[in-house]
């Protein structure tokens, strides 16, 4: 994949993972950003003023229209997105009077439906360019459901079966890849008591990655999950996976 000379769009971009691949790619590309916060993508332009942020609630399909339209305005011909924006929580589904439905629905919508709206809404522009390139931020968690975030679980479980169809869809046509990063150190990690990956490290094994053109880009112990899921049946890797202590709700 060429990771220079491309006009990228990327979600979440005022934080974490996004923030740090919005920083390092704006080496050699042209980067926007947008997020529902105007504070972090401020922050992240202070860092380095060659990024153009947007405001952008994507779960709103009217703000996400509202963007393609001003990307479109400002000659911003955006040729690889990066949906990265998502929402993590906690719940014991054994404790239903402890779950919140509109949270719930808040993560489905920000981790499932909204970067396929975005997808689906900035396709036709992606396809007039050249090398377009579509990008997904996934979870390991989204391929062995991981016990604490049922939620966010299944959102990035939906996400990984969209990005697959839309791989095969897409033949031909774009390339599309999903990055399986470990559970990185950010805000929205702060309450999960494992081991995290910092985004200094994760970073350069997400590029090098999609430097070297793989469909899929596991990182860091993210790889342990993928190498059991060639070895033990699905429902054995996830009785191994959830029996860990970090596990634990």
């Amino acid at each position: 994949m060429q990771l220079s000379g491309n006009t990228i769009l990327i979600t979440g971009g005022g934080t974490g993972i996004g923030q740090a691949l919005a920083l390092a790619l704006a080496e050699n590309n042209q980067v926007v950003i947008c997020g529902r916060r105007p504070q972090p993508l401020n922050e992240t332009v202070e860092r380095d003023c060659r990024i153009k942020a947007y405001p952008c609630d994507i779960t709103n399909a009217d703000d996400v229209e509202t963007l393609r339209r001003k990307l479109q305005a400002d000659e911003l011909h955006v040729n690889m997105l990066i949906n990265n924006a998502a929402i993590l929580n906690h719940y014991h589904l054994g404790k239903p009077e402890d779950f919140d439905a509109i949270q719930a629905t808040t993560e489905l919508h920000a981790n499932l439906t909204a970067p396929i709206t975005l997808t689906m809404a900035m396709l036709p522009q992606l396809l007039n360019t050249t090398n377009p390139v579509i990008i997904n931020i996934g979870s390991p968690g989204g391929v062995v459901p991981v016990s604490p975030t049922p939620i966010y679980s299944a959102s990035k479980a939906g996400l990984h079966t969209f990005t697959q169809i839309l791989r095969l869809h897409l033949k031909g046509k774009a390339t599309v890849v999903e990055v399986f990063p470990p559970t990185v150190d950010t805000a929205m990690t702060g309450a999960l008591n494992r081991k995290k990956m910092s985004t200094a490290d994760c970073l350069p094994a997400i590029l090098k990655g999609l430097a070297a053109g793989a469909e899929e880009v596991w990182v860091g112990e993210g790889r342990i999950v993928r190498w059991l899921m060639n070895l033990l049946p699905p429902g054995w890797v996830f009785k191994l996976v959830s029996s860990q202590p970090s596990m634990k709700v």
